[in-house]
């Protein structure tokens, strides 16, 4: 269950490593998605679109946290016997990732499932934080801000472990590129990710001798 005062690492992936993104055109078409399901449900601070996976950094609205008004998609029923329905937020994925997959399906010639059937979402600390494992899933982001800061530089990360790139900035699929102001793909708040994480936008970077490294907003560099 997504809480409003926690911010979430979410992450899936295809199944089997398959590509999830074979052109420029699907990760523009999943980013405008994104933009309709997910947006009016919670606010992107980073992101990350790899060829076979994705990884968001959000905090979820209080709209996000309420249950979706859709009947098309219920949980198993609980202990009453009456229907559980998904919060909203949740609902956008299973709405993201499903029309994605149907998009593709028909543009390829494929069929079935294209990404894993759970869409992973833990807080952004639960992996840099020693003793996350001893924390209520509800437990609100301030005390936490130092961690949910590496989450931030790990996602950006991504295609530099997966030997794609040098630097983060290099990958045209990530939030790396608008935090250091060379284009804004509309799906991050960043005055919130500011205001909370302590992380802010740079503005005028002119090409490779201007480049100061990513990792440097919201620490040395403000």
């Amino acid at each position: 269950m997504y809480h409003p005062e926690v911010i979430y690492h979410v992450y899936n992936q295809s199944i089997n490593y398959e590509p999830l993104f074979r052109s420029d055109d699907n990760y523009r078409f999943f980013i405008n998605k994104v933009k309709r399901e997910i947006l009016p449900y919670a606010d992107i601070l980073a992101y990350c679109l790899m060829p076979d996976h994705f990884h968001f950094l959000l905090k979820p609205t209080l709209e996000g946290c309420m249950l979706s008004s859709s009947g098309r998609y219920v949980k198993r029923e609980d202990v009453t016997g009456k229907p559980r329905y998904m919060q909203n937020l949740s609902h956008g994925f299973k709405t993201l990732l499903s029309s994605y997959t149907q998009s593709i399906n028909k543009r390829h010639g494929r069929r079935g499932s294209l990404f894993k059937a759970k869409t992973k979402a833990k807080p952004g600390y639960a992996d840099f934080y020693p003793d996350a494992g001893e924390l209520e899933g509800s437990q609100p982001f301030t005390l936490f801000i130092p961690y949910l800061k590496v989450c931030f530089h790990y996602i950006h990360d991504n295609p530099v472990k997966a030997n794609f790139v040098d630097y983060p900035e290099e990958w045209e699929h990530s939030s790396a590129l608008d935090y250091l102001g060379y284009h804004d793909s509309g799906l991050c708040n960043y005055e919130l990710t500011d205001r909370l994480l302590g992380i802010r936008r740079r503005f005028g970077r002119r090409g490779p001798s201007d480049r100061i490294p990513l990792d440097r907003l919201g620490r040395s560099d403000r």
